[in-house]
C-alpha cells in the first residue's frame, strides 16, 4: 500500500511539474548576478529624442521605438506624443537642474539626490486617467521589476505579457514619499516568458528597471517532470522485482 501511494504521489508531481509555470510577485533580492539594470542615464537630444520641458527632461521615441543602453526598448506610446500628452519622459539631472517634478505630499524630485539610482528616471503623467509606459525585450525574461512611486494617494500597476500578447500577471504598489522611493520595488517572475512589461498610473516615475533571464534556483518544469518520472520508474522496478525497493536489482540500488 505504501508503494502504491508513493507511485500515485509521484505521478501527481510529474503532472504538476509538467504544467505551465505560474507568475510570482518578487522583490529586488530575487535577482541574481546576471541581472541587467536600466537607470535611463546617458540620453542626449537627437533624431529620436526631443527636448520636452527644459534641457533635463527628454522625450525618447519621438519617431519610433527607442532602445536604451541595456537593450530594453520603449515601445509605447510610440511615436512619443509628448510629455503633456501622456508621453514618456526621461528626467536626467546630469543634463541640468532646470525642471522639478512635484508629486504632492510625496515630495518633489528636484535633484539627483531624490533619484534611487544615478541621476535619471523615466516617467509619465496624465491629466485624466492613467498614463502608460510599455517596455519590450528582444529575448523573453524570467523576472522583471523596478522602483516606482508617484503622486500621493495613487498606485503604480505593473503588467507583464508573453510574446503572443497574453497577460501573465499584474501587481500594484502604492506610491511612497520620494525619500522612500528606493525601497518601493515591484516585480514579477515568470520563467522564460516575459516579453513585455507595462507600467501605468496617473503620474509616476520608475527607476532601476531590472530584468534577468537566468533561472537561478527555479527548476524548469520539464526538469521537474523528468525527475518525477524517473522516481516513478524506480518504484515500478520494485514492483516487478522480488520484494520492496530495498531488494531491487543492484544496478539501481544506492551504494
Amino acid at each position: 500500500m505504501l508503494l502504491r501511494n508513493s507511485l500515485l504521489a509521484l505521478a501527481a508531481l510529474a503532472a504538476v511539474a509538467a504544467a505551465p509555470a505560474s507568475a510570482t510577485p518578487i522583490g529586488a533580492s530575487a535577482f541574481g548576478a546576471s541581472q541587467v539594470v536600466e537607470s535611463f542615464e546617458g540620453l542626449v537630444a537627437g533624431p529620436n529624442i526631443s527636448i520636452g520641458l527644459g534641457a533635463s527632461l527628454l522625450q525618447p521615441g519621438t519617431v519610433s521605438a527607442f532602445a536604451f543602453a541595456s537593450g530594453v526598448v520603449l515601445t509605447g506610446p510610440v511615436p512619443n506624443p509628448g510629455v503633456f500628452n501622456q508621453g514618456a519622459f526621461v528626467h536626467d539631472f546630469a543634463l541640468a537642474t532646470d525642471v522639478t517634478n512635484n508629486w504632492g505630499s510625496n515630495g518633489t524630485v528636484a535633484s539627483a539626490v531624490n533619484v534611487p539610482l544615478g541621476t535619471a528616471y523615466m516617467g509619465a503623467f496624465a491629466s485624466a486617467g492613467n498614463a502608460t509606459l510599455e517596455l519590450s525585450f528582444a529575448t523573453p525574461q524570467d523576472r522583471v521589476g523596478a522602483y516606482v512611486t508617484g503622486v500621493n494617494g495613487t498606485s503604480v500597476t505593473m503588467r507583464v505579457y508573453d510574446s503572443s500578447g497574453v497577460l501573465l500577471e499584474t501587481v500594484s504598489a502604492a506610491t511612497v514619499p520620494v525619500a522612500n522611493w528606493g525601497t518601493n520595488f515591484i516585480g514579477i517572475e515568470r520563467p522564460d516568458q516575459i516579453a513585455r512589461v507595462v507600467f501605468s498610473a496617473p503620474d509616476f516615475g520608475l527607476d532601476g528597471l531590472t530584468f534577468e533571464n537566468n533561472l537561478l534556483l527555479v527548476p524548469e518544469p520539464s526538469t521537474l517532470a523528468a525527475l518525477a518520472m524517473g522516481l516513478v520508474g524506480m518504484c515500478g522496478l520494485a514492483v516487478l522485482g522480488n520484494g520492496p525497493l530495498a531488494t531491487a536489482p543492484a544496478r539501481i540500488r544506492k551504494g
